[in-house]
């Protein structure tokens, strides 16, 4: 394991701590017997057929090649042209995902969360949520350091790690902090956690589409993503926001991201 900078330091223990005194003050409201979050008790919407297809499509090849390589392989690192390519196959998916949805009636829009009423408290549960998950998710990522190495990480962070310039640095900023919460959000929670909540119950739907994505991710990485994944799925049923969920997983993402650049 590398070592810990000071200023890395600083900013898990001060993140530890909000996200423990955060899990306290939802202990209590559940001990008193007050809902964490209200529900926005909005109609269930109906997902395009497109999109939900679409997005079907995807999460069955992911898990077809899941099934042929479950863990990081360690592979060839990917170049800047990778990540910027990345960066325009992301940004035109999320087109043509949200392009359907955002053409259908607008009560269906709103109830997709794709509003911005109150948008400052949209913004403030987002920013709760990610403090929330902080503490799961590195007790779950303190099980899985056995299995570890240089080659296990992410491949942008390896990419950084070789080359930390400062445009290289812009476009995986721009890839993992920006593009991959906006279309993740868009695909598992909005549309596919959706979908599946019209044909199951919610809990059993939520539940399914953090597996998934979790899974997805491949191991090691997906043990402390799945924490992540149930409390973005409860974020997002509950307030059936496409903003919270994104705030909490870009601040997610940007933390991952400021504690390797540290």
């Amino acid at each position: 394991m590398q070592d810990v900078t000071l200023p890395a330091m600083i900013l898990l223990g001060t993140l530890i701590t909000g996200s423990l005194l955060v899990w306290v003050l939802t202990g209590t409201r559940i001990w008193q017997g007050r809902s964490v979050i209200s529900d926005a008790a909005v109609e269930l919407p109906r997902v395009h057929w497109a999109s939900a297809v679409l997005v079907l499509a995807w999460v069955t090849m992911q898990l077809l090649a899941l099934a042929s390589a479950p863990s990081s392989d360690g592979g060839k690192v990917p170049s800047l042209l990778d990540v910027q390519t990345l960066c325009l196959f992301s940004g035109l998916l999320f087109l043509g995902l949200v392009i359907p949805l955002v053409t259908q009636e607008q009560p269906e829009n709103a109830s997709l969360g794709f509003h911005l009423n109150n948008w400052p408290q949209q913004s403030w549960l987002g920013v709760l949520g990610f403090i929330l998950c902080v503490a799961p998710v590195i007790a779950a990522w303190s099980t899985t350091l056995p299995w570890r190495t240089p080659t296990s990480q992410h491949g942008l962070l390896q990419l950084l790690e070789q080359d930390d310039s400062l445009v290289t640095l812009a476009w995986i900023v721009m890839a993992a902090v920006v593009l991959a919460p906006l279309l993740e959000e868009l695909m598992y929670r909005v549309i596919l956690q959706t979908w599946l909540q019209r044909i199951a119950p919610p809990r059993e739907a939520l539940i399914a589409v953090a597996v998934v994505f979790a899974a997805v991710h491949r191991l090691p990485d997906a043990v402390p993503l799945l924490p992540l994944a149930l409390i973005l799925g409860y974020l997002y049923q509950q307030t059936r926001s496409f903003l919270t969920v994104v705030v909490t997983h870009m601040l997610f993402n940007a933390t991952n991201l400021a504690l390797a650049v540290m």
